[in-house]
């Protein structure tokens, strides 16, 4: 008796039996094919809308690749013998954060990716740094020369003020010695005069009579 056989749609891959299958056991066929999808652009977000009628919402998988790249995967049986399989990948689109990515299907066989845009901050990652505008050497020269020299100033005006104070304070110590001095000589001289007036009193003669 000749055993059955398999027969594959056209472009279908056949997977072969194993040597020691029995009859009845055949592996499965797989209908490959490329599901049709379309985009829509919306303010804060991109979908991307994988139209597969005849799948169900788990005999489908959609899984992150590296960041920036969505594997979409789908497999359902046709008969005993067959299965209905499909594979996409797509990137995802730069300007959309790939950790609030969410997969929603509907009862009409539409399978919607949504992808939420990147906000102002988030858009600042390491990969895609801001240029950092910064002064150039001979300006950030001037502002350090600049700096120092208000700094330098007044403390250049602190300096003048203590020196005027001392000076200041060292012509009143002086000119208070002077007046001491003068005085000091005043009262020595009024202190001579009177002992020589004293002496000259006591020790002059007597008139004659």
């Amino acid at each position: 008796m000749k055993p059955p056989t398999n027969t594959a749609a056209k472009g279908a891959a056949t997977a072969p039996a194993p040597a020691d299958a029995e009859a009845g056991d055949a592996m499965p066929t797989y209908d490959d094919f490329e599901p049709f999808c379309s985009w829509r652009r919306e303010e804060g977000k991109e979908t991307l809308v994988v139209h597969v009628p005849e799948f169900k919402r788990d005999q489908m998988k959609v899984r992150l690749i590296n960041r920036d790249t969505l594997r979409i995967t789908g497999e359902r049986p046709i008969d005993d013998t067959k299965q209905s399989r499909f594979a996409k990948e797509i990137k995802v689109p730069k300007d959309c954060n790939p950790n609030e990515i969410i997969a929603k299907f509907t009862n009409a066989g539409l399978l919607h990716i949504i992808m939420t845009k990147k906000t102002s901050i988030e858009s600042e990652t390491k990969q895609d740094q801001p240029i950092r505008v910064v002064p150039d050497q001979q300006g950030q020269a001037q502002d350090q020369n600049e700096q120092p020299k208000t700094k330098g100033t007044q403390g250049q005006v602190a300096e003048e003020s203590r020196k005027v104070f001392s000076v200041a304070k060292q012509t009143i110590i002086r000119e208070r010695k002077v007046v001491m001095g003068v005085a000091l000589v005043v009262v020595v001289a009024v202190v001579v005069a009177l002992g020589a007036f004293a002496t000259y009193k006591y020790t002059r003669p007597a008139p004659n009579v």
